[in-house]
């Protein structure tokens, strides 16, 4: 399904025209593709919305060698990443992206937070905390270079992220686990 709505631009409040589409995507499901850029000042949106579910899903992959890495990672914009080792929790928040990726590169994105988390602490003179950032980067950095082991693990209250892998487990979520979960949006339940 195709769409087109109007309206004004946030920024200049010129008209904006945006297409909506939905589109089935591999490993998320149906999805509600959003798009507009502003003629005037070229303000861009766009955004996806999931507009299905599976099981609540836990996954989670052991980090013993450079090959496991590779493991495909995809996180929908409900899913928690953990690495208990490290003591690191990235919770969904309402602006939480989906992407697919592989574990190097959500090692990655971890790096970067902790290194930005490091250097703010290092400026504001907290050694504590710089202490401890460097004890993850280089915890991260010898996972990185295939020296674990360090757990990733992927949760999902809604079903929509996997860890695509022969070494990844994966266990249902229960109510009450789900309940302690994040979902980075806002969800609508329907009347039983």
């Amino acid at each position: 399904m195709k769409a087109k709505t109007t309206s004004s631009c946030p920024i200049c409040s010129a008209e904006i025209t945006f297409d909506w589409e939905t589109k089935d995507i591999p490993h998320f499901g149906e999805a509600m593709i959003i798009a507009g850029v502003c003629g005037g000042c070229g303000f861009k949106l766009s955004d996806t919305i999931l507009l299905s579910q599976g099981e609540p899903v836990r996954y989670a992959i052991t980090i013993e060698g450079a090959e496991d890495l590779n493991a495909r990672v995809i996180r929908s914009t409900s899913g928690t990443i953990r690495i208990p080792e490290l003591g690191i929790d990235v919770q969904p928040g309402p602006a939480s992206e989906a992407y697919i990726s592989n574990v190097e590169g959500v090692l990655q994105r971890v790096r970067d937070i902790v290194l930005f988390a490091t250097r703010s602490a290092r400026d504001a003179g907290a050694e504590e905390n710089v202490c401890r950032g460097e004890f993850i980067l280089e915890k991260i950095e010898r996972a990185m270079e295939g020296e674990g082991p360090l757990t990733v693990i992927l949760e999902d209250p809604l079903g929509n992220s996997a860890i695509v892998s022969e070494k990844a487990s994966s266990t249902k979520l229960t109510p009450e686990e789900c309940e302690g979960l994040e979902t980075g949006m806002i969800i609508l339940d329907s009347p039983a």
